[in-house]
């Protein structure tokens, strides 16, 4: 089986991951890396990308490509999320991407998107988390993806346009922010959770699971890692408690203080407030007292996933 290579374009960061697949798993890994872009800085549905910002994420893909073509890595899916969804010029950006790196990006639904980081989840967590039904959660820079499944096959999806950059951008610009700015974002997410409907069947308490960066970041604070460890991340949980304590210690430091934290994710000191905001507010909505955390989701599932893409 030959190397291949996931590159998710997120709202804030843009990832890769490259190694074989064998029997759902995946080996041999020979590149992982990300990157801290922010392409979603300043973007509203129907407005443009930033011009700074599309050329932070090229830079970085070109030097993606680079890394890859040194590696002898030819197979690549790459994937995209909201910012590419809403952005007036997403086309015009992945061609872009196409003739100046030779990445071809997918603009994949939420849907999709879901399903991708179901895959994922369940290659990191399935034994971890256990049996009977799940929620998965994924707060992206610009879009929060909540995934019902009782049995990690079927599954239902809601997506909400709630990410940890744009809920920063709208609410927490001040620096340390105000007991006022984290009021009126919880607000805001509770009303937008509670327009989306009953995420959990009535009379199901089902073990949540998160991913991506705002919950794993999470966990490598709360265990002070200096260096960032996949393997202690995933199966970590992460209580209601903890992240209420987290969330008050993050907003009592300034951007600049809260760099200096051990398993704080470089790029990451700004927007850690919003995302550790939105996920206690969906906590308390379903009534979950803690959260199993994955380093696996939409990177991971897409890798896995594209065996069976390409034999379709």
């Amino acid at each position: 089986m030959p190397i291949l290579a996931s590159i998710d374009v997120g709202s804030n960061s843009v990832r890769l991951l490259a190694g074989r697949v064998s029997e759902g798993r995946i080996d041999s890994v020979a590149l992982n890396l990300r990157a801290s872009t922010r392409l979603s800085e300043s973007l509203r549905p129907g407005g443009r990308l930033r011009a700074e910002a599309a050329d932070r994420t090229v830079a970085v893909l070109k030097d993606y490509a680079r890394r890859l073509e040194e590696a002898g890595v030819y197979t690549v899916s790459a994937v995209a999320t909201e910012a590419l969804r809403v952005a007036t010029d997403a086309k015009a950006f992945v061609q872009r991407v196409a003739d100046e790196t030779g990445i071809e990006i997918e603009v994949i639904s939420g849907e999709e998107e879901a399903r991708r980081t179901l895959i994922g989840i369940r290659a990191g967590v399935a034994d971890i988390a256990g049996d009977g039904p799940k929620l998965l959660v994924d707060i992206g820079g610009g879009s929060t993806e909540l995934i019902y499944t009782q049995d990690w096959e079927a599954f239902r999806p809601i997506s909400l346009p709630l990410g940890a950059v744009s809920l920063y951008e709208r609410y927490l610009l001040n620096d340390p922010p105000r007991s006022a700015d984290i009021s009126e974002l919880e607000a805001a997410c509770f009303v937008a959770l509670k327009k989306a409907g009953d995420i959990v069947p009535n009379g199901e308490e089902p073990v949540m699971v998160g991913t991506a960066g705002t919950i794993t970041t999470l966990a490598a604070v709360e265990m002070a890692m200096d260096v960032y460890d996949p393997l202690k991340v995933t199966g970590h949980r992460l209580d209601r408690e903890t992240v209420a304590r987290l969330l008050a210690r993050f907003s009592g430091l300034t951007k600049e203080s809260r760099r200096l934290l051990a398993g704080l994710e470089p790029g990451r000191e700004d927007i850690i407030l919003s995302g550790t905001a939105l996920l206690g507010t969906i906590m308390d909505i379903t009534g979950s007292g803690f959260i199993v955390v994955s380093d696996y989701g939409l990177r991971e599932g897409n890798l896995l996933d594209y065996p069976h893409r390409r034999g379709r």
